[in-house]
C-alpha cells in the first residue's frame, strides 16, 4: 500500500505472552490507508502512529570496471562530500561467475576502485 518499508519486533506482552511490534515507515499522506490496510488485516484493534525527520545522503551510480568487467556503484554524498559507496552485487556475482575470482575478492576490488575515484575529492 505504498510503504516505504514495514517489520516485526518479537515482544512479550503482559503475563509473559508472546506478541510482536508491526513498525511501518510511509509519507504522512499515505497513514490513513496504511492504517486502514493494517486494521483491515490484522488482529490490531488500535496503533500509535509517530511523525519523525528523515535526513538522506544524495545518491547516484557511477560504473568501475575490475577484471575488465564493469561494476555499478551507488554513491552517497552528504554535505557535498561522498561518504560511502557500495558495488551493486549482481554485477559482482556476475563478474565473479564470468572472470572465475571469487565474489569477495571482486567485491573488494569495486570497493577500491571506487574509493580512488573520490579520494581526491574528500576533505
Amino acid at each position: 500500500d505504498g510503504a516505504a518499508d514495514a517489520w516485526l519486533t518479537p515482544i512479550l506482552m503482559k503475563k509473559g505472552r508472546p506478541a510482536h511490534t508491526l513498525s511501518v515507515l510511509c509519507r504522512p499522506d499515505l497513514v490513513d490507508g496504511l492504517a486502514a490496510s493494517i486494521m483491515r488485516h490484522t488482529t490490531a484493534i488500535g496503533m500509535r502512529v509517530t511523525t519523525c525527520d528523515k535526513i538522506a545522503a544524495e545518491r547516484s551510480t557511477a560504473t568501475v570496471t575490475v577484471f575488465g568487467q564493469p561494476i555499478r556503484v551507488k554513491v552517497a554524498r552528504f554535505a557535498g562530500a561522498v561518504v560511502n559507496v557500495q558495488p551493486e552485487w549482481e554485477d559482482v556475482r556476475e563478474a565473479a561467475e564470468i572472470t572465475g575470482t571469487p565474489a569477495k575478492q571482486v567485491l573488494a576490488a569495486a570497493h577500491e576502485a571506487a574509493h580512488g575515484m573520490w579520494a581526491s575529492s574528500q576533505p
